[in-house]
């Protein structure tokens, strides 16, 4: 069978994609149609790269900041003060693991503390956490293609289910910190195998996926932040994707830098050009 090849029409943008070294994308593109669908999986994170980074109110809507909403006014206080304190870090590039581990174990706990209910997760997530355009089309098109979806996320693996479900997304394999219940559906904790956050989000060193990993060694890595380029290792065998979405309060960087740690950016806040790719796949 004749496979595709593809070209560019110019020196800038590819359906949709801004970026930088023509011939190096063209280079790995051709590889991977080569190489057949076969060979093929994506990694995906969550936050920002599925979902918009806000909602019709106007408010920030990771899997973290959409559950702040139902805490009492002192527990919102006190999850602004973990945000403000390491958010800061973050965005100066300080933050160690230590800090992360801090951040995150410490809104756990204080979702614990203020009974957060299941029940009030479901509502909400199904209410006010919009999808990015054309999000469940990229996942019908993996599974007819049979290519496996893999998300990795540094937030919580309860919201991306439920999301999912109420989106009608299918993904192959979720990775995210996953939440135990009470009988009466308030949080008890987290289950500690599953902890995931921003500085150990990857895919190497889970064994549920090595299976997918070993028989498909290309990947295509979609995220939203430069931290989401190491979520993957390899250079020739991974094409990064960034969808630019910044929240408010992220450092401006600009399509240049960004393009030192990404492939391939998208700035028309869809994932119409990925789709586009993956069809170019027979």
């Amino acid at each position: 069978m004749t496979r595709k090849t593809i070209s560019f029409s110019n020196d800038s943008s590819l359906g949709g994609f801004l970026y930088q070294n023509r011939s190096r994308i063209l280079t790995k593109l051709n590889s991977f149609i080569s190489a057949g669908k076969d060979k093929l999986h994506l990694v995906l994170d969550f936050d920002r790269t599925l979902t918009l980074s806000q909602n019709r109110f106007g408010e920030n809507v990771t899997t973290w900041e959409i559950l702040k909403g139902y805490l009492t006014p002192s527990g919102q206080k006190e999850y602004q003060r973990f945000y403000d304190f390491y958010r800061r870090l973050e965005v100066e590039n300080q933050l160690k693991r230590t800090h992360a581990v801090e951040w995150w174990e410490g809104v756990l706990n204080l979702f614990i503390k203020e009974r957060l209910k299941r029940s009030s997760i479901e509502h909400i997530v199904a209410r006010d956490m919009p999808a990015r355009s054309y999000a469940r089309e990229l996942f019908s098109v993996c599974q007819s293609k049979g290519i496996p979806t893999i998300i990795i996320s540094a937030g919580i693996k309860d919201v991306i289910d439920i999301w999912c479900k109420s989106h009608v997304i299918k993904p192959t394999k979720v990775l995210a910190t996953k939440l135990f219940f009470s009988p009466k559906g308030f949080v008890r904790g987290w289950y500690r195998n599953s902890f995931i956050y921003v500085l150990n989000k990857r895919e190497k060193g889970h064994a549920e996926i090595s299976n997918i990993r070993s028989g498909r060694p290309n990947t295509i890595l979609i995220g939203d932040d430069v931290y989401d380029s190491q979520m993957v290792d390899g250079k020739e065998n991974v094409i990064r994707i960034m969808v630019h979405d910044p929240r408010k309060d992220a450092a401006d960087e600009s399509d240049y830098k960004l393009l030192q740690k990404f492939d391939l950016l998208i700035k028309t806040g869809d994932l119409l050009p990925v789709i586009k790719l993956l069809e170019l796949f027979p």
